[in-house]
């Protein structure tokens, strides 16, 4: 087995699990346009078929439009993701979102008015977006090509903590080389199993081998705590933020909720940790208390606030341009209302911006 296929399956499996847990669902094959082989899920485009590393279904469709799937194309490398493989997403995109089956027959019976039949194939056509998922960051020039292109991005560096981040950039052949092949290869398995269970009989050597004191296992164990036990946002601006409650999860606000709720906040940061900052979550129309949950600041927003010297008033304007609204996904808690939508409280907003206004 080699090193670089089981990194790759884990990054996978991380993905997938944060997806689920944000209420995405296994997309399934039409055995057509899409099929499913040796384990492999592929979606057919106008080049060719292609690996679709993690493909799922959002928890919720726009009306007066083809229905969504997502699909994040997965790249296990140990150092920064390039601007190639991000361009390499938007011509997959092009390609699954434009194919068509049009046969010799339906194009010579355009030839005829009075045609009976529609030259187009009867099936379910979604619109595919496609994103890029990596282990450690992405160049600048990647970035930018994506934001242009729409196209999203999921480091595990934005949640994961540094030591799993070292450890997965540590597993190389060497490593693997030192474990049972029988059991790397069931472990390999159920990474790529989509509807895995680990405490299945097929996966027994899975589950005793990532329950055992090795770097694959903590890096399982601990992406397992953090995505059970966070909740991800979605910013306007498509940005993606992990909040992180600083209280016990079972008593969070987000996790209080029975129904539909729209809620506000405030945005706090602090001079020792910029790139860290404070959502404070509320009720409007409740006498419970806030909740904080600190989220890492989307790296070209921060990046772009540093080029003001972390100015106050610039982080305001960010507050207000970025983070005016985001929808948190919930579905975990409450299967029948998705998401929540947190807004910025507006009113808090202004009186600090006179505030810092008046000290000036």
């Amino acid at each position: 087995m080699k090193a670089t296929n089981i990194k790759g399956a884990l990054l996978e499996y991380i993905v997938r699990n944060l997806l689920k847990n944000c209420g995405f669902t296994n997309v399934k094959a039409d055995k057509v346009y899409s099929f499913e082989r040796s384990g492999l899920f592929f979606v057919n485009g106008k080049g060719a078929a292609h690996d679709a590393d993690v493909i799922m279904n959002p928890p919720i469709q726009m009306p007066f439009s083809y229905p969504t799937q997502l699909i994040f194309e997965c790249k296990a490398y140990s150092s920064q993701v390039g601007l190639t493989i991000v361009r390499n997403a938007l011509g997959l995109r092009n390609d699954i979102n434009d194919f068509e089956i049009v046969s010799k027959n339906s194009l010579i019976k355009r030839q005829n008015n009075r045609r009976a039949e529609y030259a187009i194939e009867a099936r379910k056509r979604f619109l595919f977006q496609v994103g890029v998922a990596s282990i450690n960051d992405f160049s600048k020039p990647a970035i930018e090509f994506a934001a242009n292109n729409k196209i999203p991005l999921l480091s595990l560096s934005w949640f994961l903590g540094h030591q799993s981040i070292r450890d997965f950039n540590n597993i190389d052949q060497t490593l693997i080389d030192l474990f049972d092949e029988d059991d790397i290869k069931n472990v390999y398995d159920f990474f790529k199993d989509r509807k895995g269970n680990l405490y299945s009989q097929k996966y027994q050597k899975a589950y005793n081998f990532l329950s055992s004191d090795n770097i694959i296992g903590d890096i399982v164990t601990t992406a397992n705590v953090t995505i059970n036990y966070s909740f991800v946002g979605l910013l306007e601006t498509g940005d993606i933020v992990f909040l992180f409650a600083r209280t016990r999860s079972e008593n969070n606000i987000l996790n209080q909720l029975n129904g539909f709720s729209t809620l506000k906040a405030e945005i706090h940061w602090f001079n020792n940790r910029p790139n860290v900052w404070r959502l404070s979550v509320f009720n409007p129309r409740s006498e419970e208390p806030h909740t904080d949950f600190d989220f890492y600041v989307p790296k070209r927003i921060f990046n772009h606030w540093k080029k003001f010297n972390l100015d106050k008033s610039v982080a305001l304007d960010i507050k207000q341009e970025f983070f005016s609204k985001i929808f948190v996904f919930n579905q975990k808690n409450n299967p029948e209302v998705p998401f929540s939508i947190i807004n910025i409280d507006k009113a808090w907003l202004e009186r600090t911006r006179q505030q810092q206004n008046e000290n000036e």
